[in-house]
């Protein structure tokens, strides 16, 4: 991870780097081309001025002479031919026709004898009316004071071009390097936790804490550790919750075939507490199946539906009335009105049930009224029982797996539809499945006097 964000860095870089040398080759070409730019139009500046001192079949000198001078203040060491080919005028003519301080002054910049002998003239012909009069011959001065200010220009601005990307590279690989180093270390802290909870090692946790991309999968990452590692303390507390509930049954088992083969109890006897212990482990087995079910749930989105919950809570009253009369209690709805709204009707259905059998359970007289409504944008249910009711030490404990009141000892009716036969894992169940639909879950309790349950649970549109 860390070489490929370094390998990114040097190939901007190395971009960066190439437009750089682009920058440089444009605007050396961009220079040449504006100093040749002002040189030709100097020159046909030169060549028009001349071709305007040719008038009636002869040239006028002394307007030649003039265009020959700003020729020279332009840069420009020319000579006028006629068409035979002899010279008329040249700037060296002009030089010598100057006052001599203005030719001391001009000679000191031009040194015309010095440069013709450096460089060839370029012919240019001459026309007045399109009839050719002659011929211009054209050399730019080359003034060491231009040449040296220009070539001190380009050397600057490559110099400072040069300058510049070893600023800009050095200081990118530099950044480049610490980036590198900074963006992965969230990563490879993420690659070392992950390599220690695949050895077992549930509590490795990393520590970014930034709000970017990489520190929301960090803390994904921790969720999914501590769910990991709450798994594990279940799983555990599980086997060793299993192990002992299995315990008992099977040595009584074991205790009262032996009772019965030593003729210890009557056989009738013997055989009803057998069927009653394997009863109590068939119902083991159910709770196991039901929590494993439940779990399964946790990770599957549920068909949503839009429900009218006074419809919904009838049908769940009608199926589990048959528990209620065996008991002797009563089961109602208190609100009249209809209430519509969109759910995971299966995870609600299982709430719902878990909830009103914990309290048929714990209930003696009286029973279990219904309520509904909504609050903001979340709806509600309310299950109210008039039973035994809980201490408020109590309260935070019911919801953990396998717990069970101490000095309680439930009856448990025969047609309780997802009842968990007293193994401490419905409301577990429930709590859990609240949470996965992003719903809470409140209770209060008074001794003797019952307890009252609350489920939000969020209104999604259908």
């Amino acid at each position: 991870m860390k070489t490929k964000i370094f390998l990114a860095f040097i190939a901007i870089i190395l971009a960066a780097l190439l437009s750089n040398f682009i920058f440089k080759w444009l605007i050396i070409r961009d220079f040449d081309n504006y100093v040749n730019g002002v040189r030709e139009d100097q020159f046909y500046w030169t060549l028009a001025s001349v071709e305007g001192s040719y008038s009636d079949g002869k040239w006028n000198k002394g307007s030649l002479s003039e265009s020959i001078h700003w020729a020279m203040m332009l840069g420009l060491n020319v000579k006028v031919l006629d068409n035979a080919g002899k010279e008329i005028i040249s700037s060296h003519d002009v030089m010598e026709s100057l006052p001599e301080s203005m030719k001391r002054r001009m000679d000191e910049h031009f040194h015309v004898h010095a440069h013709e002998a450096e460089g060839k003239f370029t012919d240019y012909p001459l026309y007045a009316k399109g009839k050719k009069i002659g011929t211009l011959l054209s050399q730019p001065f080359q003034k060491q004071e231009i040449k040296e200010k220009e070539s001190i220009f380009k050397k600057r601005t490559k110099n400072f071009l040069y300058v510049s990307l070893l600023i800009a590279g050095g200081g990118s690989l530099l950044i480049a390097f610490l980036l590198s180093r900074y963006l992965s270390k969230p990563i490879m802290d993420l690659k070392k936790a992950a390599e220690k909870i695949a050895g077992g090692d549930f509590k490795a946790r990393t520590s970014a804490a930034s709000h970017d991309e990489i520190g929301k999968l960090s803390a994904a990452f921790n969720k999914m550790a501590e769910s990991l590692q709450r798994e594990e303390e279940l799983r555990k507390h599980l086997f060793s919750n299993v192990a002992h509930e299995l315990r008992t049954p099977l040595t009584i088992l074991k205790t009262q075939a032996e009772a019965i083969s030593d003729g210890v109890i009557e056989r009738e006897k013997g055989l009803e507490n057998i069927k009653n212990e394997i009863d109590r482990l068939i119902r083991l087995v159910k709770g196991i199946e039901d929590i494993t079910i439940a779990e399964a749930s946790f990770f599957t989105n549920g068909e949503m539906a839009e429900i009218n919950l006074r419809e919904f809570f009838m049908g769940i009253c009608d199926e589990m009335l048959p528990a209620f009369k065996q008991k002797g209690l009563d089961i109602k709805i208190l609100r009249a009105d209809g209430l519509f709204i969109s759910t995971d009707i299966e995870k609600l259905e299982r709430i719902t049930r878990n909830i009103i059998s914990n309290s048929l359970k714990f209930t003696e007289k009286g029973g279990v009224s219904i309520d509904y409504g909504t609050e903001g944008e979340m709806f509600f249910i309310e299950i109210r029982d008039s039973g035994r009711g809980m201490p408020e030490g109590e309260l935070p404990l019911i919801f953990d797996r396998f717990y069970r009141g101490g000095n309680i000892t439930p009856s448990v009716p025969p047609l309780l539809k997802g009842d968990e036969g007293g193994l401490g894992l419905g409301l577990a169940i429930v709590k859990e499945l609240v949470e996965v639909m992003a719903g809470r879950v409140e209770v209060k309790s008074t001794i003797d006097k019952g307890a009252t349950f609350r489920v939000f649970l969020p209104i999604k549109s259908a």
